[in-house]
């Protein structure tokens, strides 16, 4: 059949004409037209899953090239928003995508259609990014529609879109968080340190819901956050007016089973949440982000604006450290927990968190593997379980090899800043590091390690600290 922008225009045009009389059998006829002129003959019908099925939705699977898979689902009109809208807001979704895309996650499926004949969103279903989008069939057919063509999905066409560059999602997250910033402080008169604190909460728990790093509590607290997240989108004004206290609720709870000092009680910011009719809003737009946008690259890059050395500070690159390095280097089992080192993102940049903790983390590795090697002999034969041995020898293992990211938050570690921005930046990435590294190792825990001590002031004496290096800064360009 010859593809045409003319026909696929006249199609969306007609049956959004005619709504008024029209029934699931013609709908289906007019998806089947749809996909026929894409060159899409025998899409794959597939059984819809709750939501899909509450929404109404016509699903079909395409699989152009055998390794390629596409999910495709049609909506009646009023389920979707306009694309441009939500983009204007700084979101990804809106609520009838998010919905779908969280219900087709699968390691099968590549990327997710969701179209109403007339307003259009195409989703990487494994990263989450919005790749297309369109308001109206006439940008349907200039933006969407030749990706789509059996021939060109084949060939790989779909790999080829041009991905949001990491900076655009990063201001996109700023501004987001900047907009709601201002509501809230329109709303009541709190400090910027407290709306700081509120984003920064919001992003560590997007950010730790990726990972399975908690033994006990992160399903449950995850299970009570996607309910509320839930009741601030219904339409109950009894149920959004308690979402705020809720969420102050959930937020100790967190702290009390994380241990996570980012969500100790902060008085101001209940008070703040406490009551507040925003907080269901809030909630509602703040699950319409992709979680693209909460990685460590994406949120360091969104400071990255403002004030020059401050933007220096986001893009520098840790340089070669001769000291710190030959310190590391002289390290033995005797005094491993002892060695601290110290680093100051004034001078060095936030990215220094993540070289020199993952240098000192390998260090503990090393002693734990030198520790193994050296007591080897003296384990007990495997046909001889001698409980006592086994406890003695294990209690002459060094602290720092016991919980190496627990030693070295309480205290091989230390982070000095010069502002309270610095330390409000800091905590935030050396938080989610010490998350990225527990699911790295695949270490799993009960609780969070404290970081106060991390950027405690230490004394002069027992550490090694060490400013910029002597070569001039490096500055990471973000594409």
């Amino acid at each position: 059949m010859q593809n045409s922008a003319s026909e696929i225009a006249k199609l969306c045009e007609s049956w959004w004409g005619r709504l008024t009389d029209s029934s699931k059998v013609e709908q289906r006829a007019y998806v089947m037209k749809l996909l026929a002129l894409l060159d899409w003959d025998l899409p794959i019908p597939f059984s819809p899953r709750t939501t899909a099925e509450q929404l109404n939705a016509l699903p079909y699977l395409l699989r152009g090239d055998g390794q390629t898979t596409i999910a495709l689902y049609f909506l009646m009109p009023g389920v979707l928003e306009a694309p441009s809208t939500v983009l204007d807001k700084g979101l990804d979704y809106c609520l009838a995508t998010r919905a779908l895309i969280e219900e087709t996650r699968s390691p099968n499926i590549h990327y997710v259609l969701v179209s109403d004949l007339y307003r259009t969103y195409f989703y990487d279903a494994q990263t989450d990014e919005l790749l297309l989008h369109a308001d109206d069939p006439d940008v349907f057919n200039r933006d969407v529609a030749e990706y789509l063509k059996r021939g060109n999905v084949a060939r790989g066409a779909l790999e080829e879109i041009r991905r949001e560059p990491r900076s655009a999602a990063a201001r996109r997250l700023r501004e987001w968080q900047e907009r709601w910033k201002r509501t809230l402080g329109e709303y009541s008169s709190v400090s910027e340190s407290v709306l700081d604190a509120l984003m920064d909460r919001l992003v560590i728990i997007r950010f730790l819901f990726q990972f399975d790093i908690l033994r006990r509590t992160r399903h449950r607290l995850e299970t009570r956050f996607m309910s509320l997240v839930g009741e601030a989108a219904t339409d109950s004004v009894a149920a959004r007016r308690e979402c705020g206290g809720k969420l102050v609720r959930l937020f100790h709870d967190m702290w009390l089973d994380w241990n996570a000092d980012m969500l100790r009680p902060l008085p101001e910011l209940d008070a703040l949440l406490e009551d507040n009719e925003l907080a269901a809003p809030l909630l509602k737009e703040f699950m319409l982000l992709a979680r693209s946008k909460f990685s460590i690259a994406t949120v360091l890059e969104s400071f990255n604006h403002g004030d020059p050395t401050e933007k220096m500070r986001v893009r520098m690159v840790p340089d070669r450290n001769e000291e710190r390095d030959t310190y590391l280097s002289r390290q033995h089992l005797s005094c491993i927990d002892e060695t601290r080192i110290e680093l100051d993102v004034h001078d060095e940049g936030y990215r220094a968190i993540f070289h020199w903790f993952d240098k000192l983390i390998a260090l503990y590795d090393r002693m734990d593997t030198e520790f193994e090697a050296s007591n080897e002999g003296h384990l007990p034969a495997c046909a001889d379980v001698d409980l006592f041995a086994w406890s003695e020898l294990d209690a002459k293992r060094p602290e720092a090899c016991t919980d190496k990211i627990g030693h070295a938050c309480a205290h091989g570690f230390g982070i000095r800043c010069a502002s309270e921005k610095e330390e409000r930046i800091g905590r935030l990435l050396f938080m989610m590091h010490i998350i990225a590294t527990c699911a790295r190792k695949q270490q799993a825990t009960e609780r969070l390690p404290a970081i106060g001590p991390v950027f405690a002031a230490a004394a002069p004496g027992n550490a090694v600290r060490q400013g910029a290096a002597s070569a001039s800064p490096r500055i990471a360009i973000s594409r």
